[in-house]
């Protein structure tokens, strides 16, 4: 079902619209967490501690083409608020074809290039072997888990994020099924996981197709419009490069942080990715109200409603500070008995939670910077947002990993550079929205 994003009450809206996002990202970060824990019971640390050393480059690699599908749901929420019906279904075929491109492409270089990645990274020698296996059978499904990631961003441009929710429940319940029968039964351990991974994609990727071939409204796929089409193409070009290259950005940042992690032992490779796989709850329901957000900015950008943008945007900063807090207090009351779950190691534990503590109380700031720079996306300020991203994102972070981060090396003071980073990119969106709210008024007075 489609939900209305430009009219009624904002707070309802954003509330009811986000809630399947919500659970969507938290059942993901739950299954990706019952994987470590398959894994850690069923085949030892190291092989947890290989596929963490996997996790920064397969989200480095994957927000190249990312900012592809973010892109496409920008331009078809605006499409959608300005009922353009044949742009809309030109934008989906587009969008569907160049998601399986963007697959194969990233595919093809992870099989050449995954052990040199790992290398760089700094993976410890003793779980390198177990890492690249598990690198390369992960991104022989990348065609069909980047198309399936394009599917969701049409669906939820529609205003339908109830689909997309239902898909990742089947999808996490036989990926946990196949990842006890892999791992417990056959004894394939990580390669295992990665195969359990991609077969449980592959289903959530043929619900999606088949909720948009019989989708009767305006995101219907036909077969005439699957190709790329030039116009439409560039349009999700012109919004995708500066995202991809934002998110980057960041990402190419979080490189240095897990390679700093990585150079200290095979027990803080370990630690961290226990801990991320618990405080990246509260990561992911933030990430998931700035996606909201940023969908309802699109629709109401589409059908020049300025006045609910400003409400919507300011309604989304208090919601994500809100509920990262109260969440981020809940996982620290209970990181003794979460992470008690997934390990028996007290260094192991201490590690953890260093990090667990000090992310869990300051994710908000990331909530609150995620959905600046989705509105300003949505409002056609991609290239204000990547320069942005560019000085805070890679700029603050990398700088205060190398010559901060050495002075005292922890966990907390590692991170640090996240919450720092975040704090003057939002102080520099600030201005950048109020000047851009400006320009528009004056634009639909005139």
């Amino acid at each position: 079902m489609n939900k209305d994003l430009i009219n009624g009450n904002i707070f309802k809206t954003l509330v009811v619209y986000s809630m399947p996002l919500i659970i969507t990202n938290v059942v993901q970060m739950l299954f990706l967490s019952v994987d470590v824990a398959v894994l850690s019971f069923m085949a030892g640390d190291d092989s947890v501690a290989a596929v963490g050393a996997c996790g920064p480059i397969i989200s480095v690699l994957i927000s190249l083409c990312m900012g592809f599908a973010t892109g496409a749901n920008i331009l078809i929420a605006r499409q959608i608020g300005a009922q353009d019906e044949k742009g809309v279904k030109r934008s989906t075929g587009t969008a569907l074809v160049l998601g399986f491109c963007l697959g194969v492409f990233l595919m093809v270089i992870t099989l050449v290039f995954a052990r040199r990645f790992l290398i760089i990274m700094k993976c410890q020698p003793s779980v390198l072997h177990m890492a690249t296996l598990y690198l390369r059978i992960y991104f022989l499904g990348m065609p069909v888990i980047m198309m399936y990631n394009f599917v969701v961003a049409i669906l939820r441009a529609s205003g339908n994020s109830v689909r997309p929710m239902t898909y990742m429940l089947i999808s996490g319940v036989l990926n946990i099924a196949l990842n006890i029968f892999f791992v417990g039964v056959v004894g394939l351990a990580i390669e295992g996981v990665a195969i359990a991974t991609v077969l449980s994609n592959l289903v959530s990727l043929i619900l999606g197709l088949i909720e948009l071939i019989r989708n009767k409204g305006i995101c219907r796929v036909e077969k005439k419009h699957l190709r790329i089409r030039r116009q439409e193409f560039f349009k999700i070009f012109k919004i995708a490069l500066p995202a991809s290259l934002s998110s980057l950005c960041y990402y190419v940042a979080n490189l240095f942080a897990s390679a700093a992690v990585n150079s200290i032992s095979t027990e803080s490779m370990t630690a961290n990715a226990m801990a991320e796989q618990l405080d990246g709850f509260v990561y992911t329901v933030g990430n998931a109200i700035a996606v909201a957000n940023m969908t309802m900015v699109g629709q109401n950008f589409g059908a020049r409603r300025l006045d609910r943008i400003q409400k919507t945007i300011k309604t989304s900063v208090f919601y994500v500070t809100a509920v990262s807090l109260s969440l981020g207090a809940i996982f620290i009351l209970l990181e003794d008995t979460l992470l008690g779950i997934l390990t028996d190691n007290p260094s192991i534990v201490a590690l953890a939670k260093s990090r667990m503590t000090f992310l869990c109380l300051t994710y908000f700031v990331t909530g609150i910077l995620e959905v600046f720079s989705g509105s300003l996306n949505s409002l056609c300020r991609q290239r204000a947002v990547l320069i942005v991203c560019v000085i805070c994102g890679f700029g603050i972070r990398s700088l205060w990993i190398w010559f901060v981060w050495p002075l005292h090396k922890t966990l907390p003071m590692l991170f640090a550079s996240y919450t720092v980073s975040a704090l003057a990119a939002i102080l520099c969106y600030l201005v950048i929205y109020n000047i851009t709210m400006k320009k528009y008024k004056k634009i639909y007075e005139m």
